[in-house]
């Protein structure tokens, strides 16, 4: 009698613990699919961002060629370096903001994954 009801305790967490595998395994399939894609989306990301940023130096430099093409005076040359200047750390400060931005998304969307 005492076996009897050990068993039919004992039948239903011996199928949870028979399926709970199979069920975990599918879900770490899925889990790291989701983290390759995260992962392609950041990389992407990145690179989009390092273009960006190789643009805005190409087109610093070629307004700075394009102003060495003329005559100008050394307050005029200071200007000019200091106008570059601040466009130059306007730049990056925009692309630091849309990397904050690109990581936020990602950390956002992973959270999300995960319920938190």
């Amino acid at each position: 009698m005492k076996f009897r009801k050990i068993s039919i305790a004992a039948l239903p967490l011996a199928a949870f613990l028979f399926t709970a595998p199979v069920s975990f395994a599918h879900e770490l399939e899925t889990h790291g699919a989701v983290h390759q894609e995260l992962n392609a989306e950041h990389g992407a990301g990145h690179e989009e961002l390092n273009a960006e940023h190789g643009n805005a130096h190409e087109n610093l430099e070629a307004e700075h060629e394009a102003a060495h093409q003329f005559p100008m005076t050394a307050r005029q040359h200071r200007r000019l370096h200091r106008r570059l200047a601040r466009q130059h750390a306007r730049e990056h400060q925009e692309l630091n903001a849309e990397h904050g931005a690109l990581h936020n998304d990602i950390n956002a969307e992973h959270g999300n994954y995960h319920g938190y």
